[in-house]
């Protein structure tokens, strides 16, 4: 799915302003060097939102496990189908994929957490509809943050989740 993918996102690893250990999501742009001086890729949670898909649209991501840890991978809003595994050497500005694995049986369907292994791609399928609403329960609802229809998707480790590994999700 290289080339395919309408976002190719990280998990990360880095550190806080103390020296420990945090978690964050991220794309493919490096987001500068971390206080150790090493390339990052994460952003926090009020970073400008990188994930804006217009209502109704379908898309393919691609999600690239940089860190130590297995992820479960969390989405509000969507469903999504897992539709293969891949290992990959490198970093997100110079990575090559191997050969595809499909999910496991317990994966297939529709799932709202995925689980994202170190080392791995994992590439998930979704639609983003938005909810619809009675009439009397309907209102123009917006983010006050970002003026959009604002979600998360988030790791399901609580402690990871509480460190930034977590991203708003804004339906245009």
């Amino acid at each position: 799915f290289v080339g395919v993918a309408n976002r190719t996102l990280t998990l990360n690893e880095d550190f806080d302003e103390f020296g420990r250990l945090i978690q964050t999501m991220g794309t493919l742009e490096q987001n500068g060097v971390n206080n150790q001086g090493l390339p990052t890729w994460g952003l926090p949670y009020l970073a400008p939102t990188t994930e804006n898909p217009t209502a109704g649209s379908t898309e393919v991501w691609q999600i690239m496990n940089l860190t130590g840890d297995t992820h479960p991978i969390h989405f509000h809003l969507v469903n999504v189908q897992l539709i293969q595994r891949q290992p990959f050497t490198g970093d997100p500005g110079n990575w090559s994929a191997g050969q595809p694995m499909p999910p496991d049986p317990n994966e297939i369907g529709w799932k709202d957490t995925v689980r994202v292994n170190p080392g791995e791609i994992a590439t998930v399928i979704m639609q983003f509809n938005l909810p619809n609403l009675p009439t009397k329960a309907m209102r123009n609802a917006v983010s006050p943050r970002t003026g959009g229809k604002e979600y998360v998707w988030h790791c399901h480790i609580l402690e990871h989740e509480e460190h930034d590994m977590m991203r708003p999700l804004v339906i245009e």
